[in-house]
């Protein structure tokens, strides 16, 4: 399925790339079934919709989380805003607000593809699912996306939960309930002033999302004999294609060593203006990648926080964010680096290598 591309998923983790809802008058061009205050001026209409106080009724988690304020990045349309949590693993709520909207945008949105009705909220309303993939260890991380239509502004209210375990993992927890989520959303759409007065009436989640394509296009980017070769993996990657990206995950994801690979891609269509903003206190500028990029490297200890089998070993986190032309695709390497091995310097070194012949 179709679904905005600038969404915030592993992206929040190093860049706060976010993707944000949309809003208007009631149906019918009435006045919001709640009253906002006005936006001062070089504010964020975004937060204001989604503020912290609602972001929590979607998500307890959120309550004590502040926002990542993005505002309108040059070249987008939206006002941006979201919040993430680390109790879920890496959970995060991304608003994307148009206002106003285009009547092309406005009907872009109407025309959302794979879309299930939604009764109560705005001139129109329906929901997405992505991220349901069969065969994924552990249960697919889900994306549970609300587009609505309200007069002029157009919105794209998200919830994204990862995935509770990865094969070999001993931690369990349940799986991404798109129900709840759903019934969560669209409450918080209302308390933020899109209901209509109408009654609310949510549609049913999938039970599972479409079978995994075989010729997701950001799988093509890098292919994983690449990946694997790169590092040095024995074992032979399990590639996972999703919206808008694609993820190779390789066999020994507890021991460290190449194995421990989790290698991800993102597609960004016309966000390479991201790459262009401030550069994280624990990130660099690369210079003979793509128009211009970003390297950013964290570790932080391994086991059920970062969906991984315990290990004494730091899991680290290589991003690399980069700009061709007016895209961006984001490289994420999470690995446990053996003592044994190369460094965190040279693993870098093998991200950058890999990713300099990357298409896209």
């Amino acid at each position: 399925m179709r679904a905005h591309r600038i969404h915030a998923r592993k992206v929040l983790v190093c860049f706060c790339v976010l993707a944000v809802p949309l809003s208007a008058c009631g149906q019918g061009g009435s006045p919001p079934s709640s009253s906002r205050p006005p936006t001062a001026p070089g504010g964020n209409p975004a937060c204001d919709l989604i503020t912290p106080q609602i972001a929590a009724t979607v998500d307890p988690a959120f309550k004590d989380t502040g926002q990542i304020q993005t505002g309108k990045p040059p070249g987008s349309p939206a006002y941006l805003c979201g919040y993430m949590s680390k109790s879920k693993g890496l959970s995060n709520i991304s608003v994307a607000l148009i206002s106003p909207a285009s009547s092309a945008q406005l009907a872009e949105t109407r025309r959302t593809p794979d879309c299930s009705p939604v009764a109560g909220i705005g001139d129109f309303a329906c929901f997405q699912w992505s991220g349901w993939f069969r065969g994924e260890g552990g249960g697919a991380s889900a994306n549970t996306i609300l587009k609505a239509v309200r007069g002029t502004e157009s919105l794209d209210l998200r919830y994204l939960v990862p995935p509770p375990t990865i094969p070999g993992s001993t931690t369990t927890g349940p799986l991404p309930d798109g129900n709840a989520a759903a019934r969560a959303l669209a409450r918080a759409a209302v308390e933020a002033g899109w209901g209509n007065g109408s009654a609310l009436s949510v549609p049913s989640a999938p039970p599972a999302g479409p079978q995994a394509a075989t010729n997701n296009p950001v799988c093509n980017f890098l292919s994983a004999d690449a990946v694997k070769q790169a590092f040095g993996a024995k074992t032979r990657a399990q590639v996972l294609p999703g919206e808008g990206s694609c993820r190779y995950t390789f066999g020994a994801p507890g021991t460290p060593g190449p194995d421990s690979l989790i290698f991800s891609i993102e597609s960004h269509p016309g966000g390479a203006s991201l790459v262009s903003g401030p550069v994280p206190p624990d990130g660099r500028r690369i210079e003979g990648v793509g128009d211009s990029a970003i390297l950013v490297v964290r570790s932080e200890p391994g086991g059920p926080k970062s969906l991984r089998p315990p290990s004494a070993v730091p899991l680290t986190y290589l991003s690399l964010m980069v700009a061709r032309g007016r895209n961006m695709a984001i490289f994420t390497a999470q690995i446990l680096i053996s003592p044994t091995g190369p460094t965190a310097s040279q693993t870098s070194d093998q991200l950058i290598a890999l990713v300099k012949g990357a298409a896209f």
